[in-house]
């Protein structure tokens, strides 16, 4: 009862974290998107533009800028206070962690340890799934979409004393358009394969793996071993996912020039298993770590993902040895 009731406190805490986090994200977004666009404005202010570019084209732009820098300093301010909430968020979940963790050594009882692990590593995984989404977007559909916003402002003051300069920014938004509708596409597409619902598993593996051989250059072979058989739609999104990662993680951090991707089904037990001949890293040092720059979900996400399937993760590695990941998802008869 104790346990239960210092959880609840807890949930409480983490969910204003992701709170503070959503928020702090929200405004380090407005910040960098103020600051591409002073670059963009101070390009556009070049004295060297002035024999060809209309004064008050100039005027604007100077304005501009001094509007988004006191934007900057109010947004710096803004960080500084929800970083600071954040740590003292943290601080009492550190307290809590603690009194909750005597409590359960005085009650003796695993299976509220259990619950709670399920919980947390839940949090978790949906938080990091936000930051993702989040990260997508931000790197591809808002930033397109604010540079359309900055483009529509400047054509609407420059369309009667600059035409030329007008057209040429209007052909630059159309493109731009072609380009966010493009990226919403992919997304969609990231989020919930269509595939899954009309072709299965195997296919869709198939073809995200064309994709990523096409885009990267990469070799990349697909197999499968033993007898197919469907299987829940949220293993297939979660196991797409791990390969997803892994083969990103092959390309752009090992080097990988060839990676091997396996589907074993076995009748009580299905694996992924993902291979590859890039420069490897020591597994005891990084198997529970994410990587710094916090993209992609990293190799700690990915064993959480598997862990809420009852599934295992397992990686091997060593320096100039590649890499081998196999995920291990128990499947029943009556759940295929």
């Amino acid at each position: 009862m104790v346990v239960s009731y210092l959880e609840k406190i807890r949930e409480q805490y983490q969910e204003k974290r992701i709170d503070a986090n959503s928020r702090l994200m929200a405004v380090q977004n407005e910040y960098k998107e103020n600051t591409e666009f002073i670059k963009l404005l101070e390009v556009n202010n070049d004295p060297t533009f002035e024999s060809f570019t209309p004064r008050q084209v100039n005027g604007f732009h100077k304005a501009k800028i001094g509007e988004l820098e006191d934007r900057q300093k109010q947004l710096t301010n803004i960080m500084s206070d929800i970083r600071g909430e954040i740590s003292s968020i943290d601080s009492e979940i550190y307290e809590l962690n603690s009194v909750i963790k005597v409590a359960k050594e005085k009650l003796g009882s695993e299976e509220f340890q259990d619950e709670a692990r399920v919980k947390l590593a839940l949090l978790e995984t949906q938080e990091n799934e936000r930051q993702r989404i989040a990260r997508e977007l931000h790197d591809s559909t808002v930033q397109n979409l604010t540079s359309l916003v900055h483009k529509t402002e400047i054509c609407s003051k420059i369309m009667d004393v600059d035409p030329i300069r007008c057209k040429l920014e209007l052909s630059s938004m159309n493109k731009i358009l072609r380009d966010v509708i493009d990226d919403t596409r992919n997304m969609i597409y990231d989020l919930r394969p269509m595939s899954f619902d009309d072709i299965g598993f195997d296919v869709t593996v198939e073809r995200f793996l064309d994709k990523i051989k096409l885009i990267s250059g990469t070799n990349i072979s697909f197999n499968i071993d033993g007898n197919t058989y469907p299987i829940k739609s949220v293993i297939g999104i979660t196991l797409l996912r791990v390969i997803q990662e892994a083969c990103n993680n092959a390309i752009k951090h090992s080097d990988a020039s060839n990676i091997q991707v396996t589907l074993i089904y076995h009748p009580s037990l299905f694996t992924v298993e993902i291979k590859d001949n890039g420069k490897g890293f020591f597994v005891d040092s990084n198997h529970n770590v994410s990587r710094e720059d916090n993209s992609g979900f990293g190799l700690s996400m990915m064993r959480e993902r598997i862990f809420l399937l009852s599934g295992e993760l397992i990686i091997e590695s060593e320096p100039g040895k590649g890499c081998c990941i196999k995920a291990q998802i128990p499947v029943e008869e009556e759940e295929r």
